[in-house]
């Protein structure tokens, strides 16, 4: 259904420098979700136990590092979600997929009304500002279009 493996191969055998964090159980997953208490969409959840997270070094996406949902360090979706929630007033339904410099913050909308988009949160103004892609799969596959 999704095709993560292809994608990944794909920009791991492009001259880009990679970093992947390892596959995610679907416990830790779930753990994560309950941490957060997010649902996250089918597609982003079979991303995370493809690959756990990462990307294109100095671009990564947000993940579970090292199969421990726990984590909360840069680069896990704990950490930048919790820290958007707190310091930028992240509404609770989105989950934190990318943050640079904070400036820039890349969200999946987990609401019901949301239906899994990627979105764009500007912490300036604390507000979701636009629509970046329909679903993670969609985004992904953009992300490695590209770079690759």
């Amino acid at each position: 259904m999704y095709d993560y493996q292809s994608l990944i191969q794909k920009i791991d055998s492009s001259d880009e420098e990679t970093f992947w964090f390892g596959a995610a159980s679907k416990d830790q997953i779930q753990k994560l979700e309950n941490l957060l208490q997010l649902s996250f969409p089918e597609d982003f959840s079979a991303f995370l136990e493809v690959c756990g997270g990462g990307g294109v070094v100095e671009s990564e996406i947000c993940g579970i590092e090292k199969n421990d949902a726990t984590l909360a360090r840069g680069g896990t979706i704990n950490y930048s979600t919790n820290y958007c929630r707190s310091d930028y007033d992240l509404p609770a339904d989105l989950a934190v997929i990318f943050l640079k410099d904070d400036e820039i913050c890349w969200a999946i909308n987990c609401s019901p009304q949301g239906k899994g988009k990627v979105v764009s949160y500007n912490i300036f103004r604390k507000q979701i500002e636009k629509t970046l892609a329909e679903n993670f799969y969609n985004f992904f596959k953009h992300y490695i279009e590209i770079r690759a």
